[in-house]
C-alpha cells in the first residue's frame, strides 16, 4: 500500500461492526441485528479476509499487533473469526494479537483460540442499575461467567470500566474496579461515560455535572494506584508489564492499518496519510473507496501530540527531534512557561504531564498547538 513505511512497523486493526443490540451510548458505527440482511456476515467476512490477502501480499512480514475489535466480534462465530486470524497471521504471530468480545459472548471455544491471546471484554459495570441506564445487552450475572472464564482461561484480559453515569454512587464505580481487579484483569480501562449528540441515551438523559466527574475519577484513580494498577494512558491502567501494546501504537502515531467499515489507518512517519474505510456495510461489502488525506508535517505534529500527551510516558524528545528535525524544547519553551508547573514534568529526556494535567489535556494540548 502506498505511503507505509517499510522500515517501520505496521499493525492491523479489524473493525467487526455486528452486534446483538446497540448501546444506548454507542456512536461507533455499528449494525445491530435488527438492521441486518441475510448473508451480510458472510460476505463482510469474504471482503475483509480479501482485504487483509492484498495487504500481506504487499507487506511480507508479521504484523505488530493485532487487534480485532468491533462491535462485538463474538457475533462472527467461531469458524469466521478463525478464517479472519489465519489470513491476518499468514506470515508469523504479532508480538499480540487481541480481540474484544461481549461478555454474553465470551465462552470456552472461543477462549480456546490459540492466534489470541490477549481479550478485551467490556464488562462496562457489574451494577444492575448502571448496566440498564447504558443499555447493554449482557447483565450482572453475564460478566460475573465472562471474567471467571478469562480467570481461568490463562490469557491476558483488559476489563472495560465506564463511570460517571447519572444515578451511580461513588462506591459502585470503586466496587467495579475491585471486581475486575479480583478476578485477574492485568489492565483496566476507566472512563467518563461520553454522551453522543444523536445517541438514544443523549435524547433522554442529562450527564453528571464536571466537579461530580472529576470525583469519580481522582476516586477511581486512587482506587487503582492501591491496587497496583499504574496509570500509563489518560483512561488506562496495567499491572507491570500488562500494557495494550496496539493502543500504544495509536498513541505513538505509529502505523496502522484498518480494516472493516468506518476503520481508520494512519501509515508513514514524518509526514503521515490518513485513510478511512467507508463507514456503511454496503459500502464496505461492495469494495467502495473511502476517504485519505495526505497530513502536512506540521499536522503530523500536531496529531502526535494529542496522542503522545495522552501517555504517563508522554514526549520522548530524542524521538520528537528524529522525526519532525527540529527541538521540542525550543520549539514549545514559550507555551510551556504559559502552563501551572503543577500539569506537568519536564526535563532533558521527555515533557509529560501530570495527572492534574491529563485532567486538563485538551486545554494543554491546545495551548502547544498554537505554537504549530
Amino acid at each position: 500500500m502506498e505511503g507505509i513505511d517499510p522500515s517501520r512497523p505496521l499493525s492491523l486493526y479489524i473493525h467487526v461492526p455486528f452486534c446483538h443490540s446497540k448501546c444506548g451510548y454507542c456512536a461507533f458505527y455499528s449494525v445491530p441485528e435488527s438492521m441486518q440482511c441475510a448473508g451480510d456476515i458472510g460476505k463482510y467476512t469474504e471482503r475483509t479476509i480479501e482485504s487483509i490477502e492484498r495487504l500481506t501480499g504487499e507487506y511480507d512480514k508479521p504484523f505488530h499487533t493485532v487487534f480485532i475489535g468491533g462491535g462485538n466480534p463474538g457475533t462472527l462465530g467461531l469458524g469466521r473469526l478463525e478464517s479472519i486470524l489465519d489470513a491476518a497471521l499468514i506470515h508469523g504471530k504479532p508480538e499480540e494479537c487481541t480481540s474484544e468480545i461481549n461478555p454474553e459472548d465470551i465462552d470456552e471455544a472461543f477462549l480456546s483460540i490459540d492466534a489470541i491471546d490477549r481479550v478485551s471484554v467490556g464488562i462496562q459495570s457489574m451494577d444492575g442499575n448502571v448496566l440498564r441506564t447504558l443499555g447493554r445487552n449482557a447483565s450482572v450475572s453475564d460478566n460475573i461467567r465472562a471474567l471467571s472464564l478469562l480467570s481461568e482461561s490463562g490469557k491476558r484480559f483488559n476489563a472495560d470500566i465506564i463511570t460517571a453515569v447519572p444515578g451511580e454512587e461513588y462506591g459502585t464505580a470503586l466496587s467495579d474496579i475491585s471486581a475486575a481487579a479480583s478476578y485477574g484483569a492485568g489492565h483496566i480501562s476507566y472512563y467518563c461515560l461520553t454522551f453522543e449528540e444523536g445517541t438514544p441515551l443523549a435524547s433522554r438523559m442529562t450527564p453528571v455535572d464536571e466537579d461530580t466527574e472529576i470525583g469519580f475519577l481522582r476516586r477511581g484513580w486512587k482506587h487503582l494506584a492501591d491496587l497496583g494498577y499504574r496509570h500509563y494512558e489518560v483512561s488506562n491502567f496495567a499491572l507491570p508489564g500488562e500494557e495494550c501494546l496496539h493502543n500504544k501504537v495509536y498513541w505513538e502515531l505509529g502505523q496502522y492499518i484498518g480494516i472493516g467499515p468506518g476503520a481508520e489507518s494512519s501509515i508513514g512517519w514524518e509526514k503521515a496519510v490518513s485513510l478511512r474505510e467507508p463507514e456503511d456495510i454496503r459500502s464496505y461489502i461492495e469494495g467502495r473507496n473511502g476517504t485519505g488525506a495526505r497530513l502536512t508535517a506540521e499536522e503530523t505534529e500536531e496529531e502526535y501530540l494529542m496522542t503522545a500527551l495522552r501517555t504517563s510516558a508522554g514526549i520522548d524528545k530524542k524521538v520528537y527531534s528524529s522525526r519532525f528535525h527540529h527541538d521540542f524544547d525550543s520549539r514549545y519553551e514559550s507555551a510551556i512557561s504559559s502552563l501551572d508547573s503543577a500539569l506537568y514534568l519536564n526535563d532533558e529526556s521527555a515533557f509529560r504531564l501530570t495527572e492534574d494535567g491529563f485532567m486538563l489535556l485538551d486545554t494543554v494540548i491546545l495551548t502547544l498547538a498554537g505554537i504549530i
